[in-house]
Order: C-alpha cells, then sequence, then structure tokens
C-alpha cells in the first residue's frame, strides 16, 4: 500500500515592525465619554416623551426631538467601536 507523502514545515519567515504595530489602548475617560453618550440620548429621549414636548426648546422642534436623541446613541455606538 502507498504512503502518503510528509509535508515540509512551513519555514518561519521574520515579520517586519510595520505588520505587528499594536495601537495603544484607549484612555481611561473614553469609557466616560461612551457612557456620557448614551445616557444624555436616553435621557433627552425620556424627557421628550414625559413631557410630551413641552419642555422651553423642544416644542419648536417637533419630531425632530426623537432623531436628536437617537442621534446621541448613535454616536455612542460609533464611538464604542473605536475602544481597545
Amino acid at each position: 500500500m502507498p504512503e502518503s507523502r510528509r509535508r515540509k514545515p512551513k519555514k518561519q519567515t521574520p515579520s517586519t515592525g510595520s505588520q505587528t504595530r499594536r495601537r495603544p489602548p484607549s484612555p481611561p475617560w473614553f469609557g466616560g465619554l461612551i457612557l456620557a453618550f448614551f445616557l444624555i440620548g436616553i435621557a433627552y429621549l425620556l424627557v421628550y416623551y414625559f413631557s410630551n414636548g413641552g419642555v422651553l426648546g423642544m416644542e419648536d422642534l417637533g419630531g425632530w426631538n426623537i432623531l436628536i436623541g437617537f442621534g446621541f446613541v448613535v454616536v455612542g455606538l460609533a464611538v464604542s467601536t473605536q475602544w481597545r
């Protein structure tokens, strides 16, 4: 019965420094920034819903208030993707 060929081990080539460059970790305040965007967005939406848009400044914006509140949440989500 024929034997299968043995595979030769792959030669390891020394890697250059540019390929293994690691980015530094995020600063300590970065987590607080993410949390702040989420909380501001949620608080904005809650104030809008519970006041029925009757807060000074919110009544002129109408339906844009929902977009503003969710905008803060989306920005918080986008910032959180950059956290290392």
